[in-house]
């Protein structure tokens, strides 16, 4: 029943959002006029994120290096809390004709505002011979991300890009004569051969061998490395096929012999605490969030201060190789004059220049959005000779580099079922079948109920 009002509250914020706008000939539809000169009058920005007081004040401070760059620009750089809050004050501000100019989001939500034809399509100002940028130096996976949309556009720039990394506790293998390949991902048919020596009570085991703190990414991420289908641009469900059944009897046999577990077995919402506990020896999370895995001098852990190890994510011995690639993008909104649509197309610009997303990605955890912004000295620098208080950000930074050309975005779609809603329910049935209270077969058949029309 639960499930049902969400997706009649779904279906209804798109009618409300297909009525924000209403005519055919929109402003989305129409040419985007690109001015072939900043206005001299003052212009006032808007940009609303997520961020808290640490990135914030970053971004606070390459703001400010923008306004310095263009004097007549003022921008209010506005946190909203978290990307649900984002995403609901946003919906408010479209029905209400008071959007801010730039924010923002995940494309699932942009494809949401789509359809209330809220943000305008980049491609013009991308392909401007004043303003323009290269597409071609940006991530391959992150431009197609972008232009992932039924018209082909480009709605979004990249800008907080990240990935998921495993961490591990290098003084337990070591401990039990196990070294982990640094050329290649590890498998999860490697990790689970380790079982017998890595899991239980002794003095060198974990109760569990490897948490993945998202349920969701893991089913999504496992579905690709498996070949089995997930969903695709139309919205269509994918997930009655053998390979999914395959890939989901494999995982509830490493949930069965706790190789793998899911932060549900400590009732928690990511497994870092229980990882620098002992509670288990590897963990899966977000590069941005590298920082909760990092064992400080005085954990009071079963292993202490343990010596921390950071790779690319398990993969599926002989299956297509897969990494989910996460992250925010950032839009401009419709209801814009010129003048605000170039000033926050410039913000745009500068938020992702070589120097800006470098620095971004050294001092937040997240990821360059350009491959000269890797090969810049500032990056290699970070990664090859690091500060010593930047060392496992620069280990991670390493590791999600590796996977680069495996990255991978799940298809946004806001019909009758969202990606969102796919997504929601992907991450229920893994935890279905890690409580045992569904089989695999029942959790794929209550993912169909919920979702197929």
């Amino acid at each position: 029943m639960k499930k049902f009002l969400v997706l009649i509250l779904s279906i209804s914020l798109i009618f409300v959002l297909g009525g924000c706008y209403g005519s055919s000939d929109d402003v989305v539809t129409k040419d985007v006029i690109v001015l072939d000169e900043l206005p001299d009058e003052e212009i006032s920005v808007t940009f609303w994120h997520v961020y808290g007081q640490n990135k914030a004040a970053l971004l606070d401070r390459l703001i400010a290096e923008f306004e310095e760059m263009y004097p007549n620009v003022t921008v209010e750089s506005i946190s909203q809390g978290s990307y649900g809050d984002l995403k609901s004050k946003t919906i408010s501000s479209i029905s209400a004709g008071n959007t801010p100019d730039l924010l923002v989001g995940y494309p699932d939500h942009f494809a949401e505002y789509l359809n209330g034809r809220a943000i305008i399509p980049l491609d013009s100002f991308v392909e401007s011979d004043t303003w323009g940028v290269d597409l071609t130096d940006f991530i391959d996976s992150y431009v197609e991300e972008n232009q992932q949309y039924s018209d082909g556009k480009m709605y979004s720039m990249p800008y907080s890009k990240s990935t998921e990394m495993m961490v591990y506790n290098k003084t337990v293998f070591d401990a039990n004569g196990i070294t982990l390949p640094t050329d290649r991902p590890v498998t999860w048919e490697e990790l689970d051969s380790y079982n017998d020596v890595l899991v239980g009570d002794g003095a060198n085991q974990c109760e569990y061998l490897i948490n993945y703190d998202s349920s969701a990414n893991l089913f999504i991420t496992a579905s690709r490395q498996w070949g089995a289908g997930y969903t695709n641009i139309e919205g269509e469900v994918l997930i009655d096929n053998p390979n999914t059944l395959t890939m989901l009897n494999y995982i509830s046999g490493l949930f069965d012999s706790n190789t793998l577990s899911l932060p549900l077995a400590w009732d928690a919402d990511y497994g870092s605490a229980n990882f620098l506990k002992g509670d288990v020896c590897m963990t899966v999370g977000s590069t941005a969030g590298i920082a909760y895995n990092v064992p400080l001098p005085g954990n009071e852990g079963k292993f202490g201060e343990f010596e921390l190890g950071i790779l690319p994510i398990p993969q599926h011995e002989g299956g297509a190789g897969s990494v989910m690639q996460q992250g925010p993008n950032v839009a401009i909104m419709s209801d814009t004059s010129d003048a605000e649509r170039l000033a926050s197309w410039l913000l745009i610009k500068h938020l992702t220049s070589v120097e800006a997303t470098a620095q971004w990605a050294i001092d937040t955890g997240y990821l360059p959005v350009r491959y000269s912004a890797y090969d810049s000295d500032l990056f290699q620098t970070f990664l090859n000779n690091p500060d010593p208080d930047y060392v496992y950000e620069s280990m991670t930074a390493n590791a999600a580099y590796s996977q680069v050309d495996l990255f991978q975005y799940d298809s946004a779609f806001a019909n009758r079922v969202t990606s969102s809603d796919v997504r929601d329910e992907a991450g229920l049935a893994l935890e279905s079948i890690f409580a045992k209270t569904r089989s695999v077969a029942e959790a794929i058949q209550n993912m169909i109920d919920q979702l197929v029309w």
